[in-house]
């Protein structure tokens, strides 16, 4: 269905077109000194993790005890800035009942906010609630500003918000910390929805972290690494695990540093936001040299099967950032790459190359995964095996293939009906039942395609895949465009990088009119896809953006593209030969429509028109297209 999720593209036969006291902290106390980072009159930026914490009626302890209190806080921050150290945080601002520490990652911070927590709630046990210190805290992720020793910005005030806002004893963090830290440390968070923050002027997505759960600390690890909470029904999670190492670079402090360290961040964050891989932070590589025999080590250490390592250079004013990711145990090479960008421009550099290896390790990961399962005993298939299957199948589009997938994800929800991947998947093929033409009793798939995709948000509520399935069966199938368009957003927040929440809310957008905004997100999409195994399925979306923008060449660019890499979609063939009539080139357009018929020979000019999403004019108009091409009535 997408490579996000699973799937391969290569080896296989396709019907191919061709055209976050002073009274209480003491100065040597806070870890890492402020002294430097002013040196520079200017202003820098940097991207942090920002931790808040305050105590929740400070006044009220004061007022009741003076001495006995002060004691009392003296202690617990003295214990939280140990805390601060153990994760290489530094305090940026502190008050009588309050801190602001940064850290270099959103884990780290995490972390460390769960780790006081759960120590501070153990001691607050025994005590009237009157007498307990409690603290509140609150995390975001983003760029700081730092001048002669202040640090500031948009993204510090919203970590103070949360914390002002947090249960005492528990923690509040942005959408931002949960995509990078969420699938590492394995607790359960609370969706606490949208929340108009004082002085903020956006609204931000919240995740609770409840004082019980902060009380249960962090789970222990498995094998070094804290394996998810989304874990298969047999107990072990089956998804692939990649290592994210340190990047090298030429200097071991400065700009350079900072720069590699932000560049592992970014990958990080958008690879942990894909569901079918999980990534482990660079800190649990930061020990391991990058040699063949120290893979092998990492991979027997903490069980991970890839890594991904890079190097960053910088002459003449130019960043030179190499890529590499391997097979931890065999330590074999399957991908590099090397992007070259003005050291002026860092972060644009740093989101070009994050973006390079989101949309190209999840393809040639899963690829490898697909190769690996297949390799198994077919007694030994976990779900996760079946669906790799199943999507490598479906991806081929012929009918027999197509029919198979459907099998193989019945397997793997008979093994694992928790497996919100497969109900997506399941979902999905209905709707391409659909869609194909394939389907005996469209009523029918329609209802199955929408059980089994609210059976996927209700097992994974923050699945963009589950999500953007989810929107397109409300707009494709039942017409239920608002809806689908409230889904589409809550995918898009939930994976701003997932090509197929891109590709999906485009076609809703296009059908509504809205043909800009389809454009745009078709696009996107694209560019997220390239080295997937279903960059013809984005092709062919923007294809049709551009079709309804009225860029017909550029439409039938785009849509022999989609039907080069895929000849046997309908929709790309129904969307191609419509393009081809509008810029009037009736002849190829007629060959389109020889080779849609003979893949689906029962195809009706009628029958499409009755179920197409497009509405007014532009119905109309393709309609008519498609019977000038020569499909029948």
């Amino acid at each position: 269905m997408t490579h996000e999720l699973i799937g391969t593209a290569k080896g296989r036969d396709q019907q191919v077109y061709h055209p976050p006291r002073a009274a209480l902290i003491k100065p040597d106390e806070i870890p890492f000194s402020l002294d430097g980072i002013g040196k520079r009159r200017g202003v820098q930026r940097r991207l942090a993790a920002i931790l808040g914490a305050d105590i929740r009626a400070y006044s009220a302890l004061m007022a009741a005890n003076e001495e006995e209190t002060h004691r009392r806080v003296n202690a617990a921050m003295d214990r939280l800035l140990r805390e601060i150290r153990k994760s290489q945080g530094r305090v940026i601002s502190h008050s009588g009942d309050g801190l602001m520490a940064e850290f270099a990652s959103a884990v780290e911070a995490l972390k460390c906010a769960l780790r006081f927590q759960a120590d501070n709630g153990r001691r607050n046990i025994d005590l009237a609630p009157a007498l307990r210190i409690e603290f509140r805290m609150g995390i975001n992720s983003g760029e700081i500003v730092l001048q002669q020793g202040r640090a500031g910005g948009n993204a510090i005030n919203v970590a103070a918000r949360l914390e002002q806002i947090a249960d005492p004893g528990g923690i509040f963090i942005s959408s931002t910390v949960f995509e990078q830290a969420g699938s590492v440390v394995t607790v359960d968070y609370e969706p606490a929805g949208a929340r108009h923050l004082k002085n903020i002027p956006h609204p931000v997505q919240v995740y609770r972290i409840s004082p019980a759960t902060c009380l249960a600390g962090i789970p222990p690890p498995a094998s070094s690494v804290a394996l998810p909470r989304t874990a298969l029904a047999s107990g072990e999670d089956c998804r692939p695990l990649l290592a994210v190492l340190p990047f090298r670079s030429s200097q071991a402090d400065g700009e350079d540093a900072f720069f590699a360290e932000a560049m592992v961040d970014d990958i990080i964050r958008l690879l942990g936001g894909l569901k079918h891989l999980f990534v482990v932070a660079r800190g649990c590589g930061a020990d391991f040299a990058p040699t063949p025999a120290d893979r092998r080590r990492l991979s027997d250490e903490l069980g991970v099967r890839y890594l991904l390592r890079g190097s960053v250079r910088r002459a003449s004013g130019v960043f030179r950032v190499g890529l590499e990711l391997s097979e931890a145990a065999a330590g074999r090479v399957i991908w590099a790459d090397r992007l070259d960008g003005e050291a002026s421009d860092p972060f644009g550099l740093q989101d070009r190359i994050a973006s390079r290896v989101a949309s190209s390790v999840a393809p040639l990961v899963q690829e490898q995964e697909l190769h690996r399962g297949m390799r198994k005993h077919p007694g030994g298939m976990t779900a996760y095996d079946l669906t790799l299957q199943a999507v490598d199948q479906l991806y081929r589009m012929d009918r027999e293939s197509f029919f198979r997938s459907g099998l193989l994800l019945r397997q793997a929800l008979a093994q694992d009906p928790g497996y919100a991947a497969a109900h997506s998947l399941t979902a999905y093929w209905h709707i391409t039942c659909v869609g194909q033409g394939w389907s005996c009793d469209v009523d029918a798939d329609t209802a199955a395609a929408a059980r089994a995709a609210q059976a996927a948000i209700e097992r994974d509520r923050n699945d963009a895949l589950g999500l953007a399935v989810y929107g397109h069966t409300q707009s494709y199938l039942l017409k239920n465009y608002a809806t689908a368009l409230e889904l589409f957003d809550r995918a898009l927040a939930a994976g701003p990088n997932n090509a197929w929440a891109h590709s999906l809310s485009g076609l809703t957008y296009g059908w509504t009119g809205d043909h800009a905004t389809s454009l745009v997100r078709a696009e996107e999409a694209v560019r997220l896809s390239r080295l997937g195994p279903d960059a013809y399925f984005h092709e062919h979306v923007l294809s049709q953006a551009l079709y309804l923008s009225g860029r017909y060449d550029e439409a039938i660019t785009w849509g022999r593209k989609s039907a080069a890499h895929c000849g046997a979609q309908t929709s790309t063939l129904r969307s191609l030969a419509a393009s081809l009539v509008a810029a009037g080139n009736l002849e190829e357009a007629r060959h389109v429509a020889r080779h849609l018929l003979q893949l689906e020979p029962g195809f009706k000019v009628a029958s499409f028109d009755a179920r197409t999403p497009l509405s007014g004019d532009g119905r109309r108009r393709f309609a008519e297209r498609l019977l000038e091409a020569g499909l029948p009535g």
